[in-house]
């Protein structure tokens, strides 16, 4: 991954979480994701390294590589988040990381 979150913050009882296009399956970003079950939203806080550089990203989550649109921007409590669109990313547990 090109660029690490500068507002990451480690949360205890999370493990990463590859996130990548359902399409092209290009890798986007990695995730800390908190509990069993599947994946609805991504906090921008808890992501830990991405593609893009998401300091200066205001958009939508669109594929870097096929252009596709993954989520939509919103907002979660405080935290601006992306809601998934419902079977367009493909994720798998991370070991080691």
């Amino acid at each position: 991954m090109k660029y690490k979150n500068p507002i990451y913050k480690k949360k205890r009882g999370t493990f990463p979480l590859e996130v990548s296009c359902g399409h092209c399956r290009t890798p986007l970003l990695i995730y800390a994701k908190g509990s069993n079950g599947k994946l609805i939203k991504l906090q921008y806080p808890r992501i830990i390294a991405s593609q893009m550089d998401l300091e200066n990203y205001e958009g939508h989550l669109m594929c870097t590589n096929c252009g596709r649109k993954l989520a939509t921007r919103g907002v979660y409590g405080e935290n601006v988040t992306h809601w998934i669109v419902r079977g367009k990313v493909y994720t798998r547990k991370l070991q080691g990381y």
